[in-house]
């Protein structure tokens, strides 16, 4: 599905990089190859438009770049494994007469993984990248900087470089998100939703997480003066966007509201390239003007 979930959002700092040819000779380079039986997994660039078409491989709508990549990982169910490493242990402990050391195992374990990786399950994931020319970012749909940044790797490398760093700020976020709470802000098109994590900053494992809850009442603002601070928080962008922000500006949760999802409802089913391009449009449109007036407002406070 295009409408992005998270995003995990980079600032770039090198104008060359925004050259659409060299990004498509970087994908074109390194397309998706599947597993062979040796590889526990594979990651490689496939068209937005469909998985076996190579010849479009970026959409570019108007200097927003949308990109698609995908990844296999082969699948050992970890009693399979350790069934098959019995097993071979108990062979080879007899064939020698004694107890195999630890290095013989990790070394018997190798070679399992080898033996049984052919009759290995495969998953397959997705994962949307967008290049948003206009504001100079890149903003990765994936759950964690861990995945992104495997992801930017692989575009790093074809590029030679790739010079960007997370999007940040100067204050600690829980900081100012906790400000904004207690002191009820008002910060147009934004306003706070009813979910919430209270974390203590210095007994860490004291966590308040709150769900259909008036995030102002002062059932929170005692959480506030016990010492806790905000580490994520749901907001509402009045223009038709809520999502979740953790503490590292990351973005969890997002849900496009109904006005805008229904937007292109007159593009029919059969018509997936051109329903794709004109959602991405829009999401694109949308999501880098929340982003851009969210950036604004936090700086504020």
């Amino acid at each position: 599905m295009l409408w992005f979930r998270n995003a995990i959002i980079y600032q770039l700092n090198n104008d060359t990089l925004l050259n659409k040819k060299a990004i498509e000779n970087a994908i074109k380079s390194h397309p998706f190859i599947p597993c062979s039986n040796l590889d526990n997994n594979k990651m490689g660039w496939v068209s937005p438009y469909d998985d076996h078409n190579q010849d479009d491989l970026i959409v570019d709508m108007q200097g927003h770049l949308l990109l698609r990549i995908k990844k296999e990982t082969k699948i050992l169910p970890a009693p399979v494994i350790k069934q098959a490493l019995l097993e071979k242990i108990d062979k080879q402990e007899q064939t020698l007469n004694r107890k195999l050391s630890k290095n013989e195992k990790a070394t018997l374990k190798d070679e399992v993984m080898i033996d049984l990786m052919p009759r290995a399950f495969s998953k397959y994931n997705h994962y949307w990248l967008w290049i948003d020319t206009h504001n100079k970012r890149i903003i990765v749909d994936c759950a964690s900087f861990k995945q992104s940044e495997d992801i930017l790797a692989i575009l790093r490398k074809q590029l030679g470089s790739l010079a960007l760093t997370p999007l940040s700020i100067d204050k600690p976020l829980e900081q100012i998100m906790t400000t904004w709470v207690k002191e009820k802000l008002n910060l147009p098109p934004f306003i706070l939703g009813d979910q919430a994590e209270l974390k203590d900053p210095i007994e860490g494992n004291a966590i308040i997480s709150c769900k259909n809850q008036d995030i102002t009442s002062n059932e929170i603002l005692v959480h506030f003066e016990s010492g806790k601070w905000i580490t994520k928080i749901q907001i509402i962008d009045e223009r038709g966007v809520s999502f979740i922000v953790n503490t590292d500006l990351t973005f969890k949760r997002i849900k496009f509201g109904s006005v805008i999802l229904d937007e292109n409802e007159d593009i029919g089913s059969d018509e997936f390239e051109k329903r794709l391009e004109a959602d991405f449009f829009i999401m694109a449109n949308t999501l880098s003007n929340t982003i851009n007036d969210f950036y604004r407002v936090i700086n504020k406070i």
